[in-house]
């Protein structure tokens, strides 16, 4: 029985519409249209009638998708000539940082597997009023104090006709007030062609839900799918057979449009000499406010002089432009940027990381940027961060540590450096890795990761930070932890594949991440936890910081939007912006605090209706608002 409800009147518009041919353009890339749409029953139904317990007892299983043995045959070509190199890392921190962690706020179990499925691939969001998580393949609401609002669910009975394939997403589009379900789906073959998208029709997440099938591209596997938020539309990339871009119809999908479709460009950007394998670069993820509409996005990867041949040490930056009039879109390297070098080479299979009394090895996860590069406009610069794993132990004793970025890019010219990298690796004889990472809206940094090592530290989960004030490449916090294992995982070698550390939209300065961990008895789980960077407390190289208790609000008065902030960090001039949920521009001004406060007016007059947000900020200090203008 199928589980999802089809309203009559969507069903009746949308039936005549899915025949529409594809719209192919002489540079490869094409449009085409959704190829179903139907409205969900309230998702708090559906997990009540369908609830899970937990992970089948005993039991686990490879998951749906093939990308273990995708991702194999990549490690291989980087050791494929052995002249892979011997590489110093001269930026390794080797100690922990020494400002004290605040510790976790909310820390909570997530979901284990209803269908034993190995990896988790856990993911989730927080949003204003909820934290969602999602896991190979099941789904579940929290709200912020860690209180489970739904039972956990297979998304099977949330999409129609899934059989729950995996590597499902979730995103909160702070934007639109909508929370973003995805989830990829196998054809008739066998081949994960198909993605299943649900998105809130209201700000709800246990509400109701418009769902979209997609077909992007036919016989392609869509391993290892990773999506992001721009101001054009939902961005993917994945570990494709075709490589290519995925841009989903986001203004269409918010609203419930039935026409929504899709636009795909072809890309290259495996990197020369690789001869194939696993490859995902990550595209950026509007986390402080969206770009103005029809500002390129971009994707990002990097390559390492370790693992030999013609290979060095950069990251590469590409250019995408979407054009939704004509319908197609294009992709062209951007820029390449020299990096610190690194040691990039692990074993070239999944026996990478050791556990304490167990010969059975996890995967490191390397090769590749980890799931997100948070994307934040500042004044005369936007920045992006991002992190993936290197091998910093000796001979052939492998120990995990994280590389980590953060590129500016000049706001006039449009051009990308790096303004800072580091290598988080105290030497203790810990591996770290699979992280994520994100920067609050202070500009400081948080990185969450598992961790094990050899002799006594099971797999579980950490994390540190560095404030914008702290001197640059170094992660100033003293590492924190979010649950400490227990015990080993002895069933399987793949670990993770997904973690995410997103940030509170509604004060912009805690952290949540979700991760994998290994309980008591080998037992395999998932973690939600939050935590905050400390404030800074000296004028080391931005205004002083004294509190994160800033204080934005708004409210309507007529033709008027009145604006109050307190508590702000500096008297220094910000910007204050009206934009819509498409990123275009509405009105700002420039403003002057006084006594750490201000008060101003914004016009609405001649506005239409609707959800806007406003920005206050400059290049070290921003807040995001969202107003509903009546």
């Amino acid at each position: 029985m199928k589980n999802t409800l089809l309203l009559s009147a969507a069903s009746l518009i949308a039936g005549s519409l899915f025949s529409q041919t594809v719209i192919r353009h002489p540079d490869g890339s094409y449009y085409k249209q959704c190829t179903s749409f139907s409205i969900s029953r309230p998702l708090r139904e559906i997990a009540k009638e369908y609830p899970v317990t937990g992970r089948k007892d005993g039991v686990y299983k490879q998951a749906a998708d093939n990308d273990a043995h995708r991702r194999f045959p990549y490690q291989i070509l980087k050791h494929r000539d052995g002249a892979e190199k011997t590489i110093t890392d001269s930026i390794v921190q080797k100690a922990q940082g020494t400002t004290a962690t605040e510790g976790t706020i909310v820390s909570v179990d997530g979901q284990s597997s209803s269908q034993g499925y190995v990896p988790y691939d856990p993911n989730g969001m927080v949003g204003p009023n909820n934290y969602v998580q999602a896991i190979n393949s099941d789904y579940q609401v929290f709200d912020k104090s860690g209180t489970a609002l739904t039972p956990s669910f297979a998304l099977s009975h949330l999409f129609p006709g899934s059989t729950d394939d995996g590597d499902p997403v979730v995103m909160y589009d702070k934007f639109a007030d909508r929370w973003v379900i995805e989830e990829f789906q196998s054809d008739n073959n066998g081949n994960e062609t198909e993605m299943q998208f649900a998105v809130s029709t209201t700000p709800d997440p246990t509400g109701t839900y418009y769902i979209y099938d997609f077909t992007p591209d036919a016989n392609d596997f869509a391993d290892y799918p990773k999506f992001s938020i721009w101001s054009d539309g939902y961005y993917e990339t994945c570990n494709c057979q075709n490589q290519k871009v995925v841009v989903y119809q986001r203004a269409k999908m918010i609203t419930g449009d039935p026409t929504a479709g899709f636009i795909v460009i072809p890309s290259i950007y495996m990197p020369a000499g690789s001869g194939g394998g696993f490859w995902c670069p990550q595209t950026l993820y509007a986390d402080g406010t969206l770009p103005p509409y029809g500002s390129p996005e971009y994707l990002f990867d990097f390559t390492s002089a370790s693992w030999g041949g013609n290979f060095t040490d950069k990251i590469r930056i590409y250019k995408i432009t979407t054009d939704w009039t004509n319908k197609t879109g294009a992709i062209a390297l951007s820029d390449s940027l020299t990096t610190q070098p690194s040691n990039c080479i692990f074993t070239g299979g999944q026996q990478d990381i050791d556990q304490p009394g167990n010969p059975n090895s996890l995967d490191a996860l390397d090769g590749f940027f980890s799931y997100r590069i948070p994307y934040l406009r500042w004044g005369t610069y936007n920045a992006a961060v991002m992190c993936n794993p290197v091998n910093v132990g000796t001979g052939s004793t492998i120990v995990s540590g994280l590389r980590w970025y953060e590129l500016r890019q000049d706001a006039t010219s449009n051009v990308w450096s790096i303004y800072q990298q580091g290598t988080y690796a105290p030497n203790d004889g810990v591996s770290r890795w699979n992280p994520s990472i994100a920067m609050d809206q202070n500009g400081s940094i948080g990185l969450a990761y598992s961790v094990s090592d050899p002799t006594s530290v099971y797999p579980g989960i950490r994390y540190t930070g560095r404030r914008k004030c702290d001197p640059l490449g170094t992660m100033s916090l003293t590492e924190g932890i979010g649950v400490a294992g227990s015990s080993a995982f002895t069933q399987a070698s793949r670990w993770g594949d997904y973690a995410n550390t997103t940030v509170d939209p509604s004060d912009g300065v805690t952290f949540w991440h979700t991760n994998m961990y290994v309980a008591a008895g080998g037992y395999l789980s998932t973690r939600i936890f939050s935590f905050k960077v400390p404030i800074c407390t000296s004028g080391t190289g931005i205004a002083t910081l004294t509190n994160n208790q800033v204080t934005l609000n708004a409210f309507q008065s007529g033709d008027e939007l009145s604006i109050k902030a307190k508590n702000l960090p500096t008297n220094s001039t910000m910007i204050l912006t009206l934009y819509d949920v498409q990123g275009k521009y509405i009105s700002g001004k420039t403003v002057m605090p006084t006594a750490n406060a201000l008060q101003t007016t914004i016009s609405t007059s001649g506005i239409a209706k609707g959800l806007y947000f406003v920005r206050l900020g400059n290049n070290d200090f921003q807040r995001v608002l969202k107003v509903i203008i009546q």
